[in-house]
């Protein structure tokens, strides 16, 4: 059993640190931003930005609350925040209320402080700027095999590359298709496009393209056309992608055993991209059409249609039909080609 020496010791050292904790409640009360706004009213919580006219305050009683620019006459914080001005100018500081619309910021640097006006402010802890360039990467593959009575294989690649500035986009885009039946090559066929486009506008542009094909079982050792037009962005959201082109090309087909086919033509082409279930589903188009400006009977149209399924993370399954329809084709050769494929396929944003 322990003294009344040691009894009374734990109870006055209990009561002491009692005092001080209850003390320290009351002489420093719990850590928050307020926001005091024209009507009176006062917020308080946790500054997270301001941006395109609105405050969102982070709270432990609503969740976010988002409060109108126009009605906020003061604004003080516990912590650093960083501020850009309307002049570009960031400052990264406490903030305190020096009186109705005004801000000071404290902390700016060491031993200095800032006062201004609350019009001045643009934003609040603002998101970082976009990259002055973004890039965008794919690549699909797809193959079959079947051994035994039947002896087939069958394998497709393809890979697109795009980089994008305010004003500036560059496109390529590759495909190569290969099969074979009892050894026997049945089809080999490749693919290329390369484009510039240069914004005049956020929705108009003008470009220079280039198109590349070659088919062994078309008679085809390469088809080439060059170009220059207009483009329009009729819609660039994240769930519709919808633009058409017109223009001026050159075309020229080097068949293997026949007399080349070379004209000028007026090019057009519309490409789609739309989200029938938001980031999950995706149908999208892209056709080239190619009219002869010399002969009235001669024409030209490649085209790409079909669904992308994304899987998992940046994996999506790919089913694609490839048309082309050539009215002037090799002697002996059909007009018109059809492909349907089925791959795997992966996405790159950075």
């Amino acid at each position: 059993m322990g003294s009344p020496y040691n009894f009374m010791t734990n109870r006055v050292c209990v009561t002491v640190w009692a005092g001080f904790i209850m003390f320290s409640l009351l002489a420093f009360p719990a850590l928050a931003d307020e926001v005091r706004l024209s009507n009176g009213d006062r917020l308080t919580g946790e500054i997270v930005t301001m941006e395109d006219e609105v405050l969102t305050l982070k709270t432990t009683y609503a969740g976010d609350i988002q409060v109108k620019r126009e009605d906020v006459v003061c604004i003080t914080s516990d912590g650093d925040l960083t501020f850009r001005l309307k002049n570009k100018e960031v400052l990264i500081g406490r903030a305190t209320c020096p009186g109705d619309g005004r801000i000071q910021i404290v902390g700016v640097r060491i031993g200095e402080s800032a006062e201004l006006s609350l019009d001045e402010l643009e934003a609040i802890n603002p998101a970082p700027p976009p990259p002055a360039i973004t890039y965008k990467a794919n690549i699909t593959a797809g193959g079959s095999m079947l051994t035994g009575n039947t002896d087939q294989a069958a394998a497709y690649f393809s890979g697109g590359f795009e980089a994008r500035s305010n004003r500036h986009r560059f496109t390529v885009g590759a495909k190569y298709a290969y099969g074979e039946t009892h050894g026997v090559v049945t089809a080999r066929s490749g693919l290329g496009r390369i484009k510039y486009d240069l914004f005049i506008t956020e929705k108009l542009y003008s470009y220079a393209n280039g198109l590349f094909e070659t088919d062994e079982f078309a008679d085809l050792n390469l088809r080439s056309t060059f170009g220059l037009g207009l483009g329009y962005q009729i819609s660039h959201t994240e769930r519709t992608k919808l633009f058409i082109e017109g223009g001026l090309s050159y075309l020229d087909e080097d068949f293997d055993r026949d007399p080349d086919n070379k004209y000028f033509a007026a090019r057009e082409s519309l490409g789609l991209n739309y989200y029938i279930v938001a980031e999950r589903v995706e149908f999208y188009h892209l056709h080239e059409f190619y009219y002869s400006l010399e002969e009235s009977d001669n024409y030209y149209l490649w085209s790409e249609q079909g669904f992308r399924v994304r899987l998992v993370g940046d994996f999506f399954f790919n089913f694609e039909w490839d048309y082309s329809y050539n009215r002037q084709p090799a002697p002996g050769k059909k007009s018109a080609d059809s492909a349907f494929i089925a791959s795997l396929g992966y996405a790159l944003n950075f």
